[in-house]
Formats: C-alpha cells, sequence, structure tokens
C-alpha cells in the first residue's frame, strides 16, 4: 500500500509545483483564516480553563445570588456573582446537602518593603479565607501550616514573591516566625503558599492570606468594614464555595437555599419591595454555579469580543473556502486536456478523484501547519493584547481540542473545495479536449461561481460595514459630554489602601508652587476611567429618597475637571458634611432648580435596607456629570468636600508636557515613597473603551482579509470571462464596438454578483450594527451609525470588484482579431 500512495503523493506534489502561484495563494488564504479562527479558540480555551489543583471540580460551587430591587430606571438587579458573608454561618446549620461551605475575599496590606534594597510602601493584595477553602479548592503549602493561619486572626501566610520584596534572598522556611507590620498591628508569618495558579477563581494576583476574622477590624474603607457588613445578608460582599454532597444535585440548591435565606432572622427586616410574591417568597434569587462554568461568567464584554471575532473569523474562513473552491475549478477547466488524456490511457473516475484529493490535501496540509505555527507563535500577544491574564498560560502547546477541532475542519474543507470542481470536471467528454477544444462548465456553472463570488462580495461588505459602525461609534465614545474636561488633566494614582494616605503636606505646597500646574485636586475616583462607584441613600427634607454614586473630592475637583457649577460655591470650603451633587440628583430628590437645592440638608450615608443619619448640606449643584461607562446610564453624583489627600490626584495647566515634567518634579522632590502611576485623562477614557477599540481594530483587519479574498475571486471570474468569451469580444471589436463597450461587456459579469452581495450583506450589516449599537446607553444615530458606513461599505466593494477586474478589462481591450482564430 505505501508503494502506490508514494507514487501518488510524489504525483500530487509535482502537479502542485508546475502551479505555483495557485498552490501559494490557496494555501496562504486558508492558512490566514484558519490561523484567525484558531487564535480565537485557543484564546477562549485558555480563558475558560480553571485551577487542574482543585479537586473534583465540577462538584464544587459558587453561591451566587441577585436582590429582587430594582436597579437604575426601574431593571432588574444583576446576578452578583457573590453572596452575604453574614450568609454563611446560618447556612452551616441549615443541612444543605453541602460539605465545606467557605468565604472568600480580597482585601489590601499596606507594607513596608526593603527586600531590594529600596525601602518603599506597597500596597499588597491579601487573599481573606475561611480554612475549609484550603481542602476545597486544593491548596498548597510550602511551609508551615495554612489551615492554621487561617484559623488565626494575628497570622498571614506570604507567596514566595512577597517574602523575597519583603526580605530579599531570605530562605522561604526561615520566613516563618517573622512579623509583619500593617499599620500599627503586627502579625505572625506562619505559612508560606505557593503563588495560586493562574486559572484560579481566586486570582492568582494575590500574594498573601489570612483569616477571615481579620476582615472588619484590621482592614477597612472595603466590603467588609464593619460588623454589620460581616453579619449583614442584602449585600454581595465575598464568594462562597461548597462542595456538593454525594448523591446531591447542583439543580436542587437554589429552593434549598431560598428557604433558609428566608427563614434568616434579618429577613423580616429587608424592604418591603424586594420581596415581589409576599412574605413567603424570599428577598434574593438564588442560584449554584459550578466551578467549570464561573470563567464564563461575568465577563460578558470579553466573551462578547471573543464570540465577534469568532463569527468574523469564521466568515473569513468561508470565504477562503469558496476562493480555494474557485481555484480548484478553474485549474481543473485548464486541465482539461491532461484529465482527457488521462482518461484515455485507462484512468477512472475514481483515480483521477484520488489525485486530486492528494494534490488538495497537501495544499490544505501545508496551511493548516502554518495555521498552527501562527496561532501558537501570535497567541501570547494577541492574549496580552486583548488584556488576558499575562501569567495565564495560553498556547506553551496548542491543547487538544484546538488540534482536533483543526483535524476536523480539514475533512469538512477538503470534500467543500472539490466537489464541485470534481464533479464538473468529471462530466466533460474527454475528445473534444484531446483535440484541442476545451469547454467552459456551463452556464449553471458559471452562476454557480457568480453567486458564490456574491457570498464573498457580500461578506467583505458585511465585515467593512460592521468595522465602520464600530469606528464612529467609538470615536463618538470618545468625544461624549460627560459634564467634565479631560484635555491636559494629568491623574496621579498612588498605590495604597483606600482608606490609607500619608500625610502630604510638604508635596501639596509643592504643587501650590509649580508654574506649570494651575489647578489640582484629590479625590476617591477618576471620572475619566473609575465607571464603578459607591452609592449611598440620601433623603431630602421633602422626603424624597435616590440613591447616589459618592465620591470625595478637593474643593477645587470642580474647576480642576471644567465643570460647570450651576449654582451655589464648592470653594466656600469642605466643612463637616457639606456636599456638591449634580443637577440629576437635585432633579431626583426633588429640587425644583438647582438653587433650590442649595443649603438643603441630605440624611445620607444610608443603603438599599436602612436610612442613614449623617447630616450633609448641599453647598452647590453642577451639571448634569457621567463617570459611568457608556454601556450603563449616568446615575446621579454626590460628592463629599474634604480637605484631606486622597488617593487620586488631578492636576491640570495649558502646557501638557511641562505639566507631567513638573508634577514628576514635584512627586520626586517632595512625594511619599509609595508606588504610583501617572496618566492622561485622555489615556484612562481611552481604556475604558479599550476591548470596543480593539474588536473594532481586530474585525478590520479581518475585512481587509476578506477583501482581498474577494478580490481574488472577482480577478478569477474575469479571467475565466477573458478565456470564454475571447472569440466573442474579438467579432464585437471587429464589428465596430468602443472600447466602453466591451469594458462594459466585461464588467456585466459582475452586475449580478454586486447585486446580490448588496441585497444580502447591506440587511445584515445594518443589524448587526444595531445589535452592536444597542449595547451602548449613549450611541450614535441611525443616520450617521449605520447609513455611512452602509454606504462606504458599498462604494469600496464596487471600487475593489473594479480594481480586481482592471487588468482584464485592459486585456480585453487589447485583443487582437487574429485571436479569434484560435
Amino acid at each position: 500500500m505505501s508503494g502506490p500512495l508514494t507514487l501518488l503523493l510524489r504525483e500530487a506534489w509535482a502537479g502542485l509545483r508546475q502551479r505555483r502561484a495557485a498552490t501559494l495563494v490557496s494555501a496562504g488564504g486558508l492558512m490566514l483564516a484558519q490561523a484567525a479562527c484558531l487564535l480565537v479558540a485557543v484564546l477562549a480555551l485558555s480563558r475558560s480553563a480553571i485551577d487542574p489543583g482543585v479537586p473534583a471540580p465540577e462538584r464544587v460551587v459558587m453561591l451566587d445570588f441577585r436582590p429582587h430591587a430594582k436597579g437604575e430606571g426601574g431593571a432588574e438587579s444583576d446576578w452578583q456573582l457573590a453572596a452575604p458573608v453574614g450568609l454563611v454561618p446560618w447556612l452551616k446549620t441549615r443541612g444543605l446537602p453541602l460539605e465545606q461551605i467557605s468565604r472568600s475575599s480580597s482585601e489590601g496590606f499596606t507594607l513596608q518593603m526593603s527586600g531590594d534594597g529600596l525601602s518603599r510602601v506597597e500596597v499588597v493584595r491579601v487573599l481573606i479565607a475561611d480554612p475549609d477553602l484550603v481542602p476545597l479548592m486544593g491548596l498548597k503549602t510550602l511551609h508551615g501550616d495554612l489551615v492554621a493561619t487561617l484559623s488565626r486572626k494575628d497570622a498571614i501566610a506570604l507567596t514566595p514573591k512577597l517574602v523575597r520584596k519583603l526580605w530579599g534572598d531570605l530562605p522561604l522556611a526561615q520566613a516563618l516566625g517573622r512579623i509583619v507590620e500593617c499599620r500599627g498591628k503586627s502579625y505572625t508569618v506562619t505559612a508560606v503558599i505557593p503563588a495560586l495558579d493562574s486559572r484560579s477563581t481566586l486570582d492568582a494576583a494575590h500574594e498573601a492570606m489570612a483569616s477571615f476574622e481579620l476582615a472588619g477590624v484590621d482592614f477597612r474603607g472595603g466590603l467588609l468594614d464593619s460588623p454589620e457588613a460581616l453579619e449583614g445578608i442584602h449585600k454581595g460582599n465575598a464568594q462562597v464555595y461548597a462542595r456538593l454532597r454525594p448523591g446531591a444535585d447542583v439543580q436542587q440548591l437554589a429552593p434549598l437555599l431560598a428557604a433558609a435565606y428566608r427563614a434568616h432572622p434579618l429577613h423580616d427586616k429587608l424592604p418591603a419591595e424586594w420581596k415581589t410574591a409576599g412574605p413567603e417568597q424570599a428577598a434574593v434569587d438564588f442560584r449554584a454555579l459550578p466551578l467549570p462554568q464561573l470563567p464564563l461568567e461575568g465577563q460578558d464584554l470579553l466573551w462578547t469580543v471573543l464570540t465577534a471575532l469568532g463569527a468574523a473569523s469564521g466568515l473569513l474562513l468561508l470565504l477562503a473556502a469558496i476562493n480555494t473552491m474557485n481555484l480548484q475549478a478553474a485549474q481543473l477547466l485548464q486541465r482539461q486536456r491532461e484529465t482527457a488524456l488521462r482518461r484515455s490511457l485507462g484512468a477512472s473516475g475514481g483515480q483521477l478523484l484520488q489525485l486530486w484529493c492528494a494534490e488538495l490535501l497537501i495544499t490544505l496540509g501545508l496551511a493548516a501547519a502554518g495555521a498552527a505555527l501562527l496561532a501558537w507563535w501570535l497567541g501570547p500577544a494577541a492574549a496580552d493584547w486583548l488584556g488576558l491574564s499575562a501569567q495565564r498560560p495560553v498556547v506553551d502547546a496548542l491543547p487538544a481540542p484546538a488540534w482536533q477541532g483543526l483535524l476536523l475542519l480539514q475533512l469538512v474543507l477538503l470534500p467543500l473545495s472539490l466537489a464541485l470542481p470534481a464533479t464538473l470536471a468529471l462530466r466533460q467528454v474527454p475528445a473534444p479536449a484531446l483535440q484541442g477544444r476545451t469547454v467552459s462548465e456551463g452556464p449553471w456553472g458559471r452562476r454557480l461561481r457568480q453567486g458564490l463570488l456574491s457570498l464573498q462580495l457580500g461578506g467583505a461588505l458585511l465585515l467593512l460595514a460592521l468595522s465602520g459602525v464600530m469606528a464612529l461609534q467609538h470615536r463618538h465614545l470618545l468625544q461624549l459630554d460627560r459634564g467634565f474636561e479631560t484635555r491636559n488633566r494629568l491623574v496621579l494614582s498612588a498605590l495604597v489602601e483606600r482608606d490609607f494616605v500619608p500625610k502630604l503636606d510638604a508635596f501639596v505646597d509643592g504643587l501650590r508652587q509649580h508654574p506649570a500646574i494651575l489647578h489640582f485636586a484629590f479625590s476617591t475616583a477618576r471620572p475619566a476611567m473609575d465607571h464603578w462607584g459607591p452609592s449611598e441613600l440620601h433623603v431630602s427634607p421633602g422626603g424624597a429618597k435616590q440613591m447616589l454614586r459618592m465620591t470625595t473630592v478637593s474643593p477645587s475637583y470642580f474647576v480642576t475637571y471644567g465643570m460647570k457649577v450651576l449654582a451655589g460655591a464648592p470653594e466656600q470650603g469642605s466643612g463637616e458634611g457639606r456636599l456638591v451633587i449634580d443637577a440629576k440628583a437635585a432633579r431626583l430628590l426633588g429640587f425644583a432648580t438647582p438653587q433650590a437645592a442649595i443649603g438643603a440638608v441630605l440624611r445620607g450615608g444610608g443603603d438599599q435596607v436602612k436610612e442613614g443619619q449623617e447630616q450633609r448640606r448641599v453647598v452647590a449643584v453642577v451639571h448634569d456629570i457621567k463617570q459611568e461607562s457608556a454601556r450603563d446610564a449616568a446615575q446621579p453624583q454626590g460628592f463629599v468636600l474634604s480637605d484631606a489627600p486622597q488617593w487620586d490626584l488631578t492636576v491640570y495647566g495649558p502646557d501638557a508636557r511641562a505639566l507631567r515634567a513638573g508634577l514628576e518634579e514635584v512627586w520626586r522632590t517632595h512625594g511619599p515613597p509609595l508606588g504610583h502611576l501617572i496618566w492622561s485623562a485622555e489615556e484612562q477614557t481611552a481604556l475604558v473603551y479599550r476591548q470596543e477599540e480593539q474588536l473594532r481594530q481586530v474585525l478590520s483587519v479581518v475585512a481587509l482579509l476578506a477583501v482581498g479574498v474577494a478580490m481574488l475571486g472577482a480577478y478569477a471570474l474575469v479571467a475565466d470571462t477573458l478565456r470564454r468569451r475571447r472569440t466573442e469580444l474579438v467579432l464585437r471589436r471587429l464589428h465596430g464596438a468602443s472600447h466602453a463597450d466591451i469594458a462594459a461587456e466585461v464588467a456585466r459579469e459582475f452586475r449580478g454578483p454586486l447585486l446580490l452581495a448588496g441585497i444580502l450583506g447591506l440587511p445584515l450589516a445594518g443589524l448587526a450594527g444595531m445589535a452592536y449599537l444597542d449595547g451602548f446607553v449613549d450611541r450614535l444615530a441611525p443616520l450617521p451609525g449605520l447609513a455611512v458606513p452602509l454606504s462606504l461599505a458599498a462604494l469600496l466593494t464596487v471600487s475593489i470588484t473594479a480594481l480586481a477586474a482592471v487588468r482584464h478589462i485592459r486585456l480585453a481591450l487589447s485583443l487582437q482579431p487574429v485571436e479569434a482564430l484560435r
């Protein structure tokens, strides 16, 4: 068997070498398309992978809940991918079919680092966990006892990376018993643990672990900052994991969890609007997510990007397959004499089909090998570009499912690319070809190839139009009026705990004295970037209640960001309980005009369950402010005035270069030894919409590749037209046809494909563009947002078709009468 097979492959390879150009075009198009599909598949597999060290991960679940309370605009609350910390002790008493019920949360520790010889203060992410989390998640220990560490409130476990930061090249075992201090409190190192796996749902960025008993005592400013937070049952402030008992099913947990919640002593104290079906209805919905499902949750935008890229790559692959089929048909038609000669020498149809299959398999094999190499090479860069974890393994080796999918793809491409061309070629009668009289594939064959070209042009049109919609929307997002200015503003963010900022008197004096800095202000949020933030319930003197998104700011914050003050004066000072609200908040709190709100005392500090008692006097009202992403509705804003420095600093000056140099100089001279980042407010705005821009860029690249494939299809069609109608065109010239008549006759071949491409591509592009824009609260109007990109895409599609046909139209115009005799 090996002898005939070897001869067949050698003959196929020799034939491909004689047709190098067509082989390279076909293999190159398939390679790029398959590489794009393979890359998206590898990224999706990498992102959906889970920690392999977790015992029986399919039996581990995370408990999730959502309140029945309505969100902004009356929308249903989202699943929080969290559960109340205070609910866990109660669940352990209810006899649920769960074991090792454990909590985890993330907090910050501010530590003095000196391991590299430079003394500095750095905030470290600490995983707060219950002891049962260790066996549940299969956590390992290098030295010491991690379970015992998580049972103490004065102990901490460190990773080797943090040990090196603290004490340099100290042997890890010698770290045990050492003391670390955080803001006047001491903690004993009782365990050294390896870094968490990059695929762990616990997040590999944590550099230490400590007991949950530390929460609310030593960590302030976070979700676990008070006894109420630790005991309450209305906020999702931790992740709660558990293992299903043998025989239990994940589907039976939701009603059991709801019943336990309804029986909790605090349930009756929840607001009535949380209970949608009377007192017998739990105030929240529950679900249990198996661990393998967690990577698919809470990352809607990322999975939208990967899904869109996968769809675009699949469309590109379809276009490349159609192009390969067209090239195969053209080649087999050109090889009619060779085919007839082989058949006259006794070759059967099956033997010819074997030869053609071998030729195509070699082409597909080369394309697949190149695609695998490209995906392996580009995988890490693509993962980094999409913002996936740099530590997460992407393509150390292509995963087995990727290889299986690639092999399956070749088995699909082989019949798809060869069935029609082979059928047309085997239908031809050998005798005319042996006499030198070749025939075409017939009218139905031409129509089918025109139809396939329509699909290629329609696919290119769809991708071009959609990338145009995304480009215009991204430009719109960056130019939105959000109620504040970003030009010539720099933001310095200190890497510290949220409620810990050291004394900055000297630094503040340096900012005041530097000539490049006209205004500066501290805040607890960056309005250009932090599109989420804490909210508090406020009650007006008239009894109106409204949740306000809260930010603590300096009095100079509003002039620094160029916000328009409608009433009052923020510069009156920070005094106790002084508050600035935006116009939207004033309206929702029942004030007829911005001026009517000035001097009003609001009761703030409340949440969804209870009203607060903090007295806050409104000293100013500014124009509507939007700190949220364009995907979310703007919340009413509240700004608490404070003279105390916060962890974010914004500076403004007319000269951007001098402003950056001045800020860096003042920090270097007078700033504390803290890690920090400096970037412009415009960069921060762009970062919020980074994934939208990435999707547009990748889609544009895929669209350009689709354009190239469509141009090849158009080129092949017009070449076939010229070959098929050469005699007819010469006779038309002899009867007085002008250059314009000949060009119009050749171009008429594209009239049907272009029309069909528009009928198919434009509506699909419009629907896809509308679906994309519907994901934004702030979006382009339909006319510029859809009509302009669709029109430009249609014009570009006609242009690329004309460009692909130019060479052959010129050849048609140069035909001589003697050509009619050939």
